[in-house]
């Protein structure tokens, strides 16, 4: 699902301001004196990157992904191409490549789950365990659970969306009312939760455009399986985290729950799954076995024709599948009614762009790569391994807070690269999926992730003093994590 922030409201002066400064480096920029390194391609590469990101962030992903492509087609960077031709070729090379295809047919499978109702067994499954009883903040975390797993195979607003209501419910029959730490912390961690279970998969949505971007420029692969280990320990890390700090620290009375059992969690009753919502619960495990199971089985016969037909050929069958079998009337997969309600658009236009933006950013025609090293060398160049870790992951925690979560973990992409030379000690994929988890990291601000919009505007259930008073000290306390304990896991992981 989409990354992008909420669309500023249209005709408001910084719906404008945004639009006008993101035209500027889109539509001016590259006409600008060239300085230091940077060539004339390179400064029509540059520009509309830059563009890009900041409409990614503030306006939307569709029509600047567009325009920056347009304007990038006249930098030459395509060769022996020029006007119509190499318009053509920058188009058909952003969105006719395998990455945009995948993500575009993830995209509907993953919203299938959704679409189907397959999310309140989830649910259902999480919260009606024995050992919730008697013990409520084991309840807590198993929501929280919930809500990680959601967000990383449906998607966080469906977590919410699922998991607010319930958690009310439980609170307001249980004497919690608003305002009540015990309310909003659910509020919060309900979100949390599911903001940090969103890049999950490597091959979902915004984290796939992140680890593609990786992979295609250096030319490294990134092992799925240990990637969503990895994913796994961070998340459990920080949520235990931020219980023990509710516990410990903001010491929550929640004695009235010690009462609630599973039956009265479950008092609602779900229907029967049907024979749709089971198949795509098989679907979606056949789907991630399919793509995890191969490297560890080279020699069978069956791995190697996955291996051989790939993501794209393993998403192609699945998606094929689906549709083709008749369920009650129609098909398994309704991929045009999944499309028509729950297709991210955005983060389809995103890929296209950002990944072949990114990609030229570090071609030795733009003279980019040398202009990020002479400008960042005070900065960056010169630190100890960890200090220059701990510098790049600050700097893409903060600014996820304030922009696209992809966009900005891209746009850190040439500069990682820039420095890798001088780091010989720092592990690049290691760094950069560490990059990738905390750019997801997003809690402070409405612009940090649609998603973090949607908690903020949640002013009936939980104020902005509430989400900063929780927020900020989990800010402090992923950054230290990731820095001192993730980084370190990464390395030992992607070895």
């Amino acid at each position: 699902m989409s990354s992008q922030v909420k669309p500023k409201s249209k005709g408001t002066p910084t719906y404008w301001i945004s639009v006008a400064i993101g035209l500027f480096f889109i539509l001016i920029f590259p006409f600008l004196p060239t300085f230091s390194t940077v060539t004339r391609t390179g400064m029509f590469i540059l520009g509309p990157f830059i563009g890009m990101v900041i409409l990614w962030s503030t306006v939307n992903s569709i029509w600047p992904s567009i325009l920056g492509l347009l304007v990038i087609s006249f930098s030459g960077i395509v060769p022996d191409a020029q006007g119509y031709n190499a318009v053509k070729a920058v188009f058909m090379n952003a969105f006719g490549n395998e990455i945009s295809i995948v993500i575009m047919l993830g995209l509907v499978f993953f919203s299938g789950l959704v679409y189907v109702g397959c999310t309140p067994y989830m649910a259902r499954f999480f919260m009606t365990r024995k050992i919730i009883e008697g013990r409520p903040y084991v309840l807590m975390f198993m929501i929280f659970l919930c809500s990680y797993v959601l967000g990383g195979t449906a998607a966080p607003m469906a977590s919410m969306l699922l998991l607010w209501p319930i958690a009310i419910d439980i609170c307001e029959k249980y004497g919690y009312s608003k305002h009540n730490p015990v309310f909003y912390s659910y509020i919060c961690g309900i979100y949390l939760a599911s903001t940090l279970g969103q890049p999950m998969f490597p091959f979902k949505g915004a984290s796939y455009v992140v680890v593609s971007a990786f992979e295609k420029v250096t030319g490294l692969s990134v092992n799925y399986a240990v990637y969503i280990l990895y994913n796994f320990i961070m998340a459990m890390l920080i949520l235990a985290a931020f219980m023990l700090m509710l516990k410990f620290v903001f010491r929550l009375d929640m004695s009235k729950l010690k009462s609630i059992t599973v039956a009265e969690v479950a008092k609602e009753k779900l229907p029967p799954m049907n024979i749709q919502q089971k198949v795509f619960f098989i679907a979606l495990a056949v789907y991630i076995l399919a793509l995890l199971l191969p490297p560890f089985f080279k020699t069978a016969a069956w791995a190697k024709f996955l291996s051989s037909l790939g993501i794209t050929g393993i998403t192609v069958v699945l998606v094929v599948l689906l549709m083709i079998i008749p369920y009650n009337g129609g098909f398994l997969m309704d991929f045009k009614g999944i499309a028509k309600n729950h297709f991210a658009w955005d983060i389809y236009f995103l890929v296209a762009a950002a990944l072949y933006a990114c990609n030229q950013m570090t071609a030795e025609a733009t003279g980019i790569k040398p202009m990020l090293i002479s400008v960042l060398q005070p900065i960056l160049g010169g630190k100890p391994d960890i200090v220059f870790v701990a510098i790049l992951l600050a700097f893409a925690l903060i600014t996820t807070n304030f922009a696209n979560n992809a966009g900005m973990a891209v746009t850190l992409l040439p500069i990682v690269v820039a420095f890798a030379d001088q780091y010989a000690g720092v592990n690049l994929t290691a760094l950069y999926m560490t990059i990738t988890m905390m750019v997801f990291v997003a809690l402070l601000t409405p612009a940090a992730s649609p998603y973090c919009g949607m908690l903020h505007a949640q002013r009936d259930l939980v104020n902005y003093g509430e989400i900063m008073k929780l927020f900020l000290p989990v800010f402090v306390i992923a950054y230290l994590l990731y820095v001192i304990v993730g980084y370190h896991i990464a390395v030992f992981l992607f070895a």
